[in-house]
């Protein structure tokens, strides 16, 4: 009888903390997959119990005419401070971090089309044509964003990325200017070739 009153017990418990569970999304027209929603969740979750801080990500196909900032406004309406939520547009091609409250980190660097410390741009624009370039950009941006606010407040992650997060920079920016400098040399190489063919011909 014992047993069976504690596990009624802690079934509630748990059922209760999933019912409450708040989630990290707050709009998706069917770009984020559950998978990619469930990780992120485990991670907000966790940076918000040590912190306080609330992150979320919004990813619509379109802005409907409106800009970035007005379709935050009416994302954060009912947003309790302090929070960060990444906002992406598909169609406008268009992405965004807003904030409020007591949230410093730094959305520069995080936004930086740079694969030096950009986390979301780099992957989006590297991901070959016909594959889903948005969810490894928002998820890779939204444990860097959680990262970097736990960081600011003398927190640590069990749950970060952390290093592979930059594995995978550091493999974009080898791909990016490994691109270029083969550009580079192949436009010496033809120039060369063309002088050459033309001192033959005189």
């Amino acid at each position: 009888m014992k047993r069976y009153i504690m596990g009624a017990i802690f079934s509630t418990l748990f059922l209760f903390t999933h019912i409450n569970a708040q989630s990290i999304v707050l709009e998706n027209d069917s770009i984020l997959l559950d998978k990619t929603i469930s990780e992120m969740q485990i991670i907000g979750d966790e940076l918000y119990q040590k912190t306080g801080v609330a992150l979320e990500v919004a990813a619509v196909k379109s802005l409907n005419g409106l800009t970035l900032k007005e379709k935050a406004e009416q994302l954060s309406k009912n947003l309790k401070q302090p929070y960060a939520f990444i906002l992406l547009a598909v169609d406008e091609q268009k992405v965004d971090i807003f904030t409020n409250g007591d949230v410093e980190f730094d959305k520069e660097a995080v936004l930086s089309p740079y694969p030096s410390s950009g986390s979301i741009i780099p992957i989006i624009v590297s991901v070959k044509k016909g594959s889903d370039p948005y969810n490894p950009a928002l998820f890779n941006g939204y444990a860097d964003v959680a990262e970097r606010i736990a960081k600011s407040k003398n927190i640590e992650l069990e749950n970060a990325v952390g290093n592979t997060n930059r594995i995978v920079l550091d493999v974009i920016r080898v791909f990016v200017y490994g691109s270029i400098v083969l550009v580079i040399l192949s436009g010496l190489y033809y120039k060369r070739l063309r002088k050459k063919n033309a001192n033959k011909q005189q």
